[in-house]
């Protein structure tokens, strides 16, 4: 990690076929500067940096020069150790932050308790993604997925369509946007790494620059220099520090990788405007705008991906389009949790597929949006029924033509259920 390279001598960047992460790494070997704190620049997960740096010491592309932790070391008192400790953040549930009591409104389309509810969890947007998503830092995907589709279904703006909620739209909007953007970068490995570092930075450099404060105040001013303190040197060699220049070229580099997905996006390659936003992002873990770029982006293209979902009928398609359309389903649902007829169209496919516990879950989302939609409570009839809860059915086709008498499907379904149950009665009866 104390390594110092440069460029071996013949060695021509431009000739070399290189992403855009390996071509800005590979032009920070300056002599001057040890592997620990390039690879923290590299865009790149660190994994990959030292993979990456293997292959060019093996291509001849860099020589070693000298050790800095070596030359450090020998320069050290004798007894004078550092210790490192170990940051790790357990899981904690989003504590509750005061709140402006004015801003909840008795006349409107939602509860009290909804309105506190999101004016409390909106204080809370400050936190780390792990702790905003109540989810131990580290998480594997699949538990991200889940903390971020329960708050998503709770916080999504579309579960109050059609409804008087006044300023709450609007924060709403602001918190599902923040937990959209703490699921991207937590559920995507490489993006998470990157978000990890960013965070035992800020989380080691504060108290020590809290320190440093308290010492220089306590102390009084000296004419002749002194031998560097402990802590002092500790900052010397956290592996999080970078010189101003290499930091605000490395930030002017994922301004312009961004504009480049900026216009990619324009022009409708989505693949290619995420991946380097993507990059942008390594480049420069701290731009809030690449992060709410990102959970945009995806938004859009999973509108785009639900429209063609929407497309072909269930009743056209073979067991294997049926599989596959539930698999894309269960992705574009993450971003559109409350959509109507993607909700519909998974319930159905569900059912279809013998998933009835999922297809009840899709179902009561639809009614909870949109409660007098005779075709919602027909759909969760069928789901009773075969569920073998034939009193919930009843009650659900009921339902369905009290909103809609002239629902057939509902009707057939009820003197299905209902003459079923006349047959079962007059089998016990002989």
């Amino acid at each position: 990690m104390g390594q110092i390279f440069v460029l071996a001598s013949g060695c021509d960047i431009r000739q070399l076929n290189l992403s855009v992460a390996e071509g800005y790494l590979l032009s920070r070997f300056d002599g001057a500067t040890p592997w620990r704190v390039l690879r923290e620049m590299a865009g790149i997960p660190a994994l990959e940096a030292d993979t990456v740096l293997g292959r060019w010491i093996d291509a001849g592309l860099l020589e070693p020069i000298r050790n800095a932790d070596a030359a450090e070391a020998s320069m050290q008192p004798a007894g004078d150790s550092l210790v490192t400790e170990s940051l790790e953040v357990e899981s904690t549930s989003v504590e509750t932050r005061a709140i402006d009591e004015t801003q909840i409104d008795e006349e409107l389309d939602i509860d009290v308790a909804t309105q506190r509810r999101i004016l409390e969890f909106e204080a809370s947007l400050d936190l780390p993604y792990d702790e905003l998503l109540d989810v131990p830092r580290g998480s594997e995907p699949k538990v991200v997925k889940r903390a971020y589709f329960k708050l998503s279904k709770e916080f999504h703006p579309d579960r109050y369509f059609r409804r008087d909620i006044g300023s709450h739209a609007a924060r709403l909007d602001r918190i599902f946007k923040k937990v959209l953007e703490a699921h991207e970068l937590l559920s995507d490995p490489d993006l998470c790494q990157v978000e990890n570092r960013s965070t035992v930075k800020s989380d080691a450099e504060a108290p020590v620059a809290q320190l440093a404060a308290s010492e220089s105040a306590a102390k009084p001013e000296v004419a002749a220099p002194k031998p560097l303190t402990k802590l002092e040197r500790l900052r010397q060699r956290m592996p999080f520090k970078i010189d101003q220049f290499a930091f605000e070229e490395r930030r002017a580099t994922a301004q312009e990788i961004f504009r480049a997905a900026e216009v990619s996006q324009n022009a409708g390659r989505m693949k290619e405007a995420e991946a380097n936003i993507r990059i942008a992002i390594s480049f420069d873990p701290g731009r809030a705008e690449f992060k709410e770029a990102l959970g945009g982006l995806r938004i859009q293209a999973a509108g785009a991906r639900a429209t063609k979902l929407l497309a072909t009928p269930i009743e056209r398609m073979s067991d294997g389009e049926i599989r596959d359309t539930w698999t894309l389903l269960d992705e574009v649902l993450i971003y559109r949790p409350h959509d109507p007829e993607l909700n519909e169209r998974a319930a159905r496919i569900c059912l279809q597929l013998g998933k009835i516990g999922l297809a009840e879950e899709y179902a009561q989302t639809l009614i909870e949006g949109a409660p007098d939609v005779a075709g919602s409570h027909t759909l969760m009839g069928r789901i009773h029924r075969e569920l073998g809860d034939m009193k919930a059915a009843v009650g659900s086709f009921e339902t369905a033509l009290k909103l809609d008498d002239e629902d057939l499907d509902a009707r057939r379904a009820l003197a299905a259920v209902r003459l079923g149950a006349h047959k079962e009665a007059q089998g016990g009866m002989a």
